[in-house]
């Protein structure tokens, strides 16, 4: 198979694509702005609270115990979005660090 002259000719193909690609940085290694930093906690925030009362009604309903599927699981919900939010804010990943 590697005497085929249609593979070589692909893989010199792929090989002048891959050279004439520019990369561009990825998102993680772009700084944040101060709203996009306030729009993603209020993401996380919420995202975990909705999760836990999801997650809380579906409980109630599949074992009949209402209301405490959804009590139980709406704080564990909201602690869950308060830890991502603290992550969120506390890594270093967001903090502004000029590039070489």
């Amino acid at each position: 198979m590697s005497d085929d002259p249609t593979l070589g000719t692909l893989k010199r193909r792929i090989d002048e694509a891959k050279k004439n690609l520019k990369i561009s940085p990825s998102q993680d290694d772009m700084p944040r702005t101060t709203i996009g930093r306030l729009f993603n906690v209020g993401v996380e925030l919420v995202a975990g609270v909705l999760a836990g009362v999801g997650a809380g009604l579906v409980i109630d309903w599949v074992f009949g115990t209402s209301p405490w599927g959804l009590i139980c699981l709406f704080i564990l919900g909201s602690i869950a979005g308060m830890m991502n939010v603290y992550r969120s804010l506390t890594s270093t990943k967001n903090k502004k660090t000029p590039h070489a």
